[in-house]
Order: structure tokens, then C-alpha cells, then sequence
């Protein structure tokens, strides 16, 4: 997961809608080692550590293969960009508690601690 720092491109302490998608464009984009334009568990688990800044996840994170079954529309194991714009989408909405089409930190933190669970 990119850091709040990272994903607000401005500075201004706030993600928007628009700095939360072309963030996690860039996450698919790196986590997409053979750029065919689908990410599996294993790419992502390798892209691990460039995401986050550590060299893998915690023990209370979803595994790689958990995250692409949770947004995998069409079952078949696998990422495609179209999948993963649809899940950051709903991910964003999931954590803008106040639905202002903003996510601070404090609301950040708490939807990512909802998917933890």
C-alpha cells in the first residue's frame, strides 16, 4: 500500500477521488512485472516491497492471492487493470466515512483496518 504521503500528490494533507485512482494506477502499473496488463499474486507479492516501503506484508494483511479473489470479477485468478480501477474505486468510497470525496489519514487507516480483519 502506497503511503498517505505518496497518494497526495499536492501536499495539502488529503486524498482526493482523482489522486486515489492515479495512484493505484501506478500500484497496478508496478505490480504488473511482464506488463501484460494482469497482475497475479505472485507479481504482487514481488512488487511488495517497491509498494510498501517494507519487504513484505504483515501477518494481519490479506495475502496476494485474498486481494485479487476479492475483485476478481471474472474468477479466473488473475488482476486486469479494468478489475483493479473498479476495486480502488470501491475501496475509496468503502473508506470516505464522511462521504465528502475526501479521505484524510485518520479515515484512510481505518478503511485499510476493515479490510484486515
Amino acid at each position: 500500500m502506497a503511503s498517505f504521503k505518496q497518494m497526495d500528490a499536492n501536499g495539502d494533507g488529503k486524498i482526493t477521488a482523482r489522486e486515489h485512482h492515479t495512484a493505484a494506477r501506478r500500484m497496478f502499473e508496478a505490480m504488473d512485472a511482464d506488463r501484460d496488463s494482469r497482475v497475479t499474486a505472485a507479481e504482487m507479492n514481488a512488487a511488495q516491497p517497491q509498494i510498501t516501503g517494507t519487504g513484505r506484508a504483515s501477518a494481519t494483511t490479506l495475502s496476494s492471492a485474498d486481494k485479487i479473489r476479492a475483485i476478481d470479477v471474472d474468477g479466473d485468478g488473475v488482476l486486469t487493470a479494468a478489475e483493479h480501477a473498479v476495486g480502488a474505486k470501491a475501496m475509496f468510497t468503502l473508506m470516505d466515512g464522511n462521504a465528502d470525496g475526501i479521505l484524510n489519514k485518520r479515515e484512510r487507516a481505518a478503511g485499510h483496518a476493515k479490510l484486515q480483519r
